[in-house]
């Protein structure tokens, strides 16, 4: 029987993606208990992982490297002599790696365990509208999978993160200087990396209002200089507070773990605020339940159109056109009242907080 003392997992992006792959970390020490676990990741985005107790190192990787970088790093990698390799990616690169360290799999140490992507299956999906992704799992669950299958015990998915002392500590400074109460704020993610995840503005804006009228103070969260994200800290200025840009992935994850609840549109902010036990509600677009990214909280809720729509799912993250008549239709057909509906009225969430009970 398989009992590696050294895993490999790979997995150089993205940040939401990343998040999922904690799951991974935390269940191969559970069922490997003695083995020692390397991650090779992105040296950006990886950040998000520091402090994770089930990982013993870390390799970080400039993926913009030459050829002669990506070789040093598998001779690097080769000197560790891992009886196991997990490839979470799936991606050129990553094959690469693979194929170099087991001998294109002529090898017998190490193993390779690798995901499967599904992309012939998305692709079918996006471009003919042909389901054969009804019963998938969630990505945190597939990227689980090949470890499931050689595990005796029923995995746990959930996922986590670890700020660490200094990250606690910068964000509790945040919310004093701000008057701020923990879990008694909502933040809202308005932007995402491409705009067919975007819900309008105009919706975040007119959302953003009702909250303030109700008395919720709202924190808007993203990276820098997402345009969003911008215009509304200007239309609202005074009136919300902004950590946009200005937080690490690890630091905005607490904070969001201080939140109530998080609204967000289909990105990695949701997977962020649910790792910290945080209810998401995420908005879908251009993107679709089958693709594995819905919130898994009970709590969360995930949004998308009522409409059946012939031209969706349209993309896999958000890139390209839509070629709705109608502008994001999958998006404008989200009411900021649908949403609004969800979220409740702050004396009647702080009453709660504050019972006994809770």
């Amino acid at each position: 029987m398989l009992n590696p003392r050294k895993i490999l997992v790979i997995r150089f992006s993205a940040l939401g993606d990343l998040v999922l792959t904690t799951p991974i970390f935390r269940e191969l020490k559970r069922v490997f208990t003695d083995a020692k676990i390397t991650l090779l990741t992105s040296s950006g985005l990886g950040s998000v992982l520091d402090n994770n107790p089930h990982i013993d190192h870390v390799i970080r990787h400039n993926r913009n490297e030459s050829r002669e970088h990506l070789q040093a790093l598998i001779q690097k990698l080769r000197k560790e002599k891992f009886e196991l390799i997990y490839d979470a990616h799936r991606s050129l690169r990553s094959i690469w790696i693979v194929w170099n360290l087991s001998g294109i799999g002529f090898f017998s140490i190490p193993q390779v365990w690798s995901i499967n992507k599904r992309s012939w299956s998305r692709s079918l999906l996006i471009r003919f509208k042909l389901n054969f992704l009804k019963n998938t799992l969630p990505q945190r669950l597939h990227l689980l999978h090949p470890l499931q299958n050689h595990a005796k015990i029923e995995l746990q998915n959930h996922t986590e993160l670890f700020p660490d002392q200094s990250t606690v500590l910068r964000v509790q400074k945040f919310l004093q200087k701000n008057g701020l109460l923990a879990k008694r704020f909502i933040a809202v993610g308005p932007a995402a990396s491409y705009p067919l995840k975007c819900w309008p503005v105009v919706y975040f804006h007119e959302l953003i209002s009702n909250l303030l009228e109700q008395g919720w103070p709202v924190v808007l969260v993203g990276g820098a200089d997402e345009k969003e994200t911008v215009q509304l800290e200007k239309e609202f200025s005074g009136k919300v507070h902004s950590v946009a840009g200005q937080f690490s992935a690890l630091e905005s994850a607490e904070l969001l773990g201080q939140a109530s609840l998080v609204v967000t549109n289909d990105t990695s902010v949701s997977h962020l605020a649910e790792a910290m036990r945080t209810t998401a509600i995420v908005l879908f677009g251009a993107t679709v339940r089958e693709f594995g990214y819905a919130p898994f909280l009970r709590e969360s809720k995930m949004l998308e159109t009522n409409e059946v729509l012939s031209c969706r799912p349209c993309s896999r993250d958000g890139r390209g056109k839509c070629v709705n008549s109608d502008y994001l239709r999958c998006l404008t057909t989200i009411t900021p009242e649908k949403v609004l509906s969800l979220i409740p009225q702050p004396n009647a969430e702080l009453s709660k907080l504050d019972s006994p009970e809770s």
